[in-house]
């Protein structure tokens, strides 16, 4: 008979836990396509979802889920196989999710539901490059935001070390 001390048991129990809440991705797929992949299918959840009446929306859900994936076209970044491997890859493991959600949730920020909440797909992912959010920030600009938003703005005012009656 074998005599398991309590520590290695929480060991082996956090373990196999761990194995079973990883979050399901293949290692040769890019974690940002695997995002992609999942934002571009909800837009076309949205898209196609608010377009059909309520009654048909159970058919159209498992429809829209067989194929949603060729539907993908290349985006700036990815290639299409590559989208659409991360796609069927992503629907394979996150079926019975995705299905729930579709049906349970109105077709708004699908993306946020499915990509966020129900895969985790997106999750710590930034999606948008340094060069796509740069604003020029000259003084103008500066001055004009300032202007614009006046009424949040606060201007501190500087603690001076010989006043001590201020503190």
């Amino acid at each position: 008979m074998v005599i398991v001390q309590p520590h290695t048991m929480k060991i082996l129990l956090f373990a196999l836990c761990s194995c079973f809440f990883l979050h399901v991705q293949t290692e040769n797929i890019d974690r940002y396509a695997y995002c992609e992949s999942c934002i571009i299918a909800a837009k076309e959840f949205e898209k196609e979802m608010q377009e059909a009446p309520v009654e048909s929306r159970q058919a159209l859900v498992d429809d829209l889920i067989s194929e949603v994936c060729n539907r993908l076209n290349s985006h700036k970044q990815f290639t299409k196989d590559k989208l659409t491997t991360a796609c069927i890859q992503l629907f394979d493991s996150h079926y019975d999710q995705f299905h729930a959600a579709l049906l349970s949730h109105e077709p708004d920020r699908l993306d946020v539901v499915l990509c966020y909440e129900k895969s985790t797909a997106c999750v710590g992912i930034k999606r948008h490059s340094f060069e796509d959010s740069k604003i020029p920030f000259t003084d103008d600009y500066i001055e004009n935001l300032l202007q614009n938003h006046k009424d949040n703005v606060r201007i501190t005012q500087p603690i001076h070390s010989s006043s001590k009656d201020e503190l």
